[in-house]
């Protein structure tokens, strides 16, 4: 079985595109698919609560699907590969779907494996960006290699 049929049950998939997508910090563009559709992306509208509350970027239900709200500029500031996990990320809060920060991470871990853009050096400067005691990254690691959460962290 691929990697990306593993991610099946979730209804996941991300097709590689030119057309209006997610920019990856290396200029590659991708639509997040959930049930053979793609999620609708917004960029920062100025009057969104996420651009008032400085988030990067929130994951909110438009009738019988979702849609992904950017923050552009806060987008901008993260270091390369938070920039690109948080695609994943955000596409697995629709996918799954789930309001767990811990769940979206770890599907969207997963995906981001699948997509070939994880490995161990990307996952190590993630780990950095979280910091080297996060429970929280912990927990999405051993999810994310199917081991459930972390002994200990609740």
């Amino acid at each position: 079985m691929s990697r990306l049929a593993a991610l099946a049950p979730y209804g996941l998939l991300w097709i590689a595109t030119h057309a209006a997508a997610f920019t990856f910090s290396d200029g590659s563009t991708m639509r997040c698919i959930v049930g053979g559709a793609p999620i609708e992306e917004q960029i920062d509208p100025a009057s969104h609560p996420i651009v008032l509350r400085g988030r990067i970027a929130i994951t909110e239900r438009v009738g019988p699907s979702y849609r992904i709200v950017w923050n552009e500029g806060q987008l901008k500031t993260l270091p390369r590969e938070m920039h690109d996990f948080i695609f994943f990320h955000e596409c697995a809060h629709a996918s799954v779907p789930t309001q767990s920060e811990v769940t979206a991470n770890c599907v969207g871990l997963q995906a981001m494996r699948a997509a070939g853009r994880g490995g161990f050096a990307v996952e190590s400067r993630l780990a950095a960006f979280y910091g080297p005691e996060s429970a929280y990254w912990r927990d999405t690691l051993s999810c994310a290699n199917g081991f459930g959460p972390s002994r200990g962290s609740g």
